[in-house]
């Protein structure tokens, strides 16, 4: 297996089910690729919705963490693929999004990816990561950007116990200790939302 995508979700079935079409409707040539189907606790609907598309599924008993981390390391813990992306539910993913993904890590242990990313507060977007020079800085990345190779991803839990929040940022820090090799591709693979 090459790929695992994990989509953390949490009783939002019209977000999963879009997620769900759009994995299906990617352009993978030979990739070989699994979706798996976290969810932040007990819901009926999304086991339904992710054995209809024949996405592997798992809950939590009751949520956990933060912006879905314990789902995302228990995803992470149940990849078959060489390497792991994430998918939240309610993002917009081109259909060329896996397979830009996984060209951006070969010969890197993390491959970095564009994404638009819609402001929360004001009206607008922006690209990031905005001027790529080689680091991760805080607000210039987000969890769609990136995809990771499993055993690096195992090493770092997202849900922190000394952080407040768990977010990408934190993640890819804690990735960074290890000193991973990592790859730039400038393409554009879909927008947060």
């Amino acid at each position: 297996m090459d790929l695992s995508v994990i989509t953390a979700t949490c009783q939002r079935p019209e977000f999963l089910s879009h997620c769900l079409h759009q994995f299906a409707q990617q352009s993978r040539g030979g990739l070989e690729c699994e979706h798996l189907v976290i969810s932040d606790g007990p819901d009926g609907h999304a086991k339904f919705l992710a054995e209809r598309a024949g996405a592997r599924y798992f809950e939590l008993n009751s949520p956990a963490g933060q912006w879905g981390a314990v789902a995302k390391d228990l995803g992470i813990t149940q990849a078959y693929g060489r390497y792991v992306c994430f998918w939240d539910d309610d993002n917009i993913f081109e259909p060329h999004a896996l397979v830009s993904l996984f060209a951006a890590v070969q010969n890197a242990e993390i491959g970095i990816v564009r994404t638009r990313h819609r402001f929360r507060k004001s009206p607008g977007s922006v690209v990031i990561p905005r001027n790529w020079r080689g680091e991760f800085r805080l607000g210039d990345i987000d969890t769609m950007c990136l995809c990771v190779e499993t055993t690096l991803a195992r090493k770092e839990p997202w849900e922190s116990e000394v952080a407040k929040i768990s977010n990408d940022y934190e993640w890819l820090m804690k990735l960074m200790t290890h000193q991973p090799k990592f790859n730039y591709l400038p393409i554009l693979i879909g927008q947060h939302v």
